[in-house]
């Protein structure tokens, strides 16, 4: 691929797929071409296909979200040890400080 092409179409790095900022802003420019094409009153077959792919990255991205959010919750609630266990304290992770005054 030349290097003009490479500016131009860039690749995602990831083998995952696009990165969810990838995705937010596809989708944000695909509004702004979907805004377009119907103050130009372009062809049904255009405006939707766009819509279905605006629908696909939503769906897309709420998913990610969602999982994000229960992997977030899962973490929180895996650290605190479960809402009957109480945080330990980290007295036995450090050394104990200096008194104050003395230095």
């Amino acid at each position: 691929m030349p290097n003009y092409d490479e500016k131009a179409y860039r690749m995602t790095r990831s083998k995952d797929g696009p990165t969810l900022a990838e995705q937010k802003s596809q989708l944000a420019r695909l509004k702004q071409d979907l805004e377009q094409f119907t103050s130009r009153q372009a062809g049904g077959a255009i405006l939707g296909s766009l819509k279905e792919r605006i629908r696909d990255l939503e769906g897309s991205i709420a998913r990610i979200e969602n999982a994000r959010a229960l992997d977030r919750e899962a973490r929180r609630t895996g650290e605190d040890g479960g809402p009957g266990n109480p945080v330990r304290a980290t007295s036995s992770r450090f050394p104990p400080r200096g008194t104050p005054g003395r230095g």
